[in-house]
């Protein structure tokens, strides 16, 4: 999928993908920045995904680099049938820290909503308004993390796919936990660094798909 590379405040997306009796993986030819907005404009990002028939979504987009000052609001919204499963990964990166950039000031909001025929199933809600280092260094929060991503996945392989990220040892530099209950699989990573994280990444998603990812992750 090709996308601008870049968003700022004002800017709107829409991607819609829906998938019937197929596997289907969708990923971004690069990294996702949030330039500084010039204005009070929010940016805006719908995703809308579907999948029917015993069909597979994977939504496997690259990183999402929030520059200081950067504007966004994204919504994530999945509908699925009772034989049909999705995997959602989006992780996000704190500032330019190869620019010694410290994410101090930006406006993120993040909401997902995942249905199986028409019941919410999961719900995620992420806000970083105020207090945006507190937030980051904070134990309960991203403890001086620079990336963190989500993961969840739902659909009738979940003991399996338990069972492949359970044999994932993390590097030191990861922080990782994994929830599996009422039908879903969460994973929430940490990482100190976000190469280290986007490797981790690359590992669990090579172990728990059976398969190499899109060759621009390897770029």
């Amino acid at each position: 999928m090709n996308t601008a590379g870049g968003i700022t405040g004002g800017d709107r997306y829409d991607y819609q993908c829906e998938a019937a009796a197929s596997r289907v993986v969708v990923t971004t030819q690069a990294a996702e920045r949030a330039y500084r907005s010039s204005t009070d404009d929010i940016a805006g990002m719908d995703v809308r995904l579907a999948a029917r028939r015993g069909a597979a979504l994977h939504w496997l987009p690259q990183e999402t680099i929030l520059f200081e000052g950067s504007r966004l609001t994204r919504h994530i919204e999945v509908d699925l049938d009772s034989s049909s499963e999705c995997l959602v990964l989006e992780s996000l990166v704190f500032g330019r820290h190869a620019m010694g950039e410290a994410l101090q000031s930006c406006h993120f909001t993040d909401q997902w909503r995942i249905r199986v025929e028409g019941r919410l199933v999961h719900a995620e809600a992420l806000s970083l308004v105020d207090d945006i280092d507190g937030r980051l260094g904070a134990s309960a929060g991203a403890a001086g993390a620079q990336m963190s991503a989500t993961l969840v996945y739902v659909g009738p392989r979940l003991e399996q796919l338990q069972a492949d990220i359970s044999a994932v040892s993390p590097s030191p530099a990861i922080r990782m936990a994994t929830s599996c209950w009422q039908g879903r699989l969460v994973l929430r990573l940490l990482a100190t660094e976000t190469m280290a994280g986007k490797a981790e990444l690359s590992r669990i998603l090579g172990s728990i798909r059976g398969q190499h990812l899109p060759r621009v992750w390897q770029l």
